[in-house]
């Protein structure tokens, strides 16, 4: 049985690991656009602010220990353009090389994950215009605090990972403030919920802007100003936690059912409506185990099961 896993972290490894778990006769590979195939997203907030000190503890294996471990086979810098669902390949670009590759499967796991959404807004492409989604954003942004050029940064999005970032920052003596187009940061929390966190973070010194939408980045090599629909604010830096898409985009033209946000269609054993391939994580929208209903649950926890 020759089983292709495309994408790594937490869903592709999980399956790739246990395949071999289940069938140590089985061919396992993963193919990874990235270098880093097995890291906690989770933490990245946590080493901009200093409390994981190390960039190697964010790294849970890395392809050569998670082979050794394993007995998968680890392929990166292997980007997955396309999928044929009749010769059973998927072509890949190496990321370096930028040359096409075929690689053939008995069974297919797509496991490509999400990206951080990022907005066509003018000056996005400015000097200090941050992420949080890579190891290699939470590596740069911390880089940019301890270089001492960042005293201001502006937050994007008050959701689990914006707040989260504006606390590490806020540790690291930067002024915090955040900004939301909702009502409310942490939208789908009840209102008292989110009016106590806005409060708690305020006693920090971290001012957060509900209803307030953002237009654009304003400098001339880098940032200098964010200009919202209500006012234009002050910053060094701007980190965009904004959400996340699927990365479906290697599914155009194949047949695979999507959702209509994107997100790959599977059955209780994450199977697509092709039986030979299956999804797994971000990419995917699973059922509900209460409610019956589809969902999308892009969560490490959710990925992990």
């Amino acid at each position: 049985m020759k089983i292709l896993v495309i994408g790594g972290v937490a869903a592709g490894t999980k399956v790739a690991a246990k395949l071999k778990r289940e069938n140590r006769g089985a061919e396992v590979r993963i193919l990874a656009k990235d270098k880093d195939i097995s890291y906690a997203g989770c933490g990245l907030p946590y080493y901009v602010g200093g409390v994981i000190a190390d960039k190697g503890a964010l790294i849970v294996n890395t392809p050569k220990k998670f082979s050794a471990l394993t007995g998968a086979d680890v392929l990166t810098g292997k980007e997955a353009v396309s999928l044929d669902r009749t010769a059973k390949t998927v072509t890949v670009v190496d990321t370096e090389t930028k040359e096409r590759e075929m690689y053939s499967y008995d069974k297919l796991v797509i496991a490509t994950g999400a990206s951080a959404v990022a907005p066509r807004l003018p000056g996005i492409e400015l000097k200090n215009v941050f992420f949080m989604r890579k190891p290699e954003d939470a590596v740069a942004l911390r880089a940019a605090i301890e270089s001492g050029e960042v005293k201001r940064v502006v937050v994007a999005g008050g959701g689990f990972i914006g707040l989260e970032v504006a606390e590490n920052l806020s540790a690291t003596d930067v002024k915090v403030s955040v900004i939301d187009m909702a009502s409310q940061i942490l939208p789908g929390f009840d209102p008292e919920v989110a009016a106590y966190v806005e409060r708690h973070l305020a006693d920090r010194g971290i001012v957060c802007f509900t209803g307030t939408k953002l237009e654009g980045i304003l400098g001339d090599e880098r940032v200098e100003k964010i200009k919202t629909d209500r006012r234009a604010i002050k910053a060094d830096a701007v980190v965009l936690s904004l959400g996340i898409r699927p990365n479906t985009a290697i599914l155009a033209g194949s047949g695979i059912e999507l959702t209509s946000g994107g997100t790959i269609k599977v059955d209780g054993q994450m199977r697509t409506n092709d039986p030979d391939v299956y999804a797994v994580g971000d990419c995917v929208t699973v059922t509900n185990r209460i409610t019956g209903a589809p969902a999308w649950s892009p969560m490490g926890s959710s990925a992990n099961i």
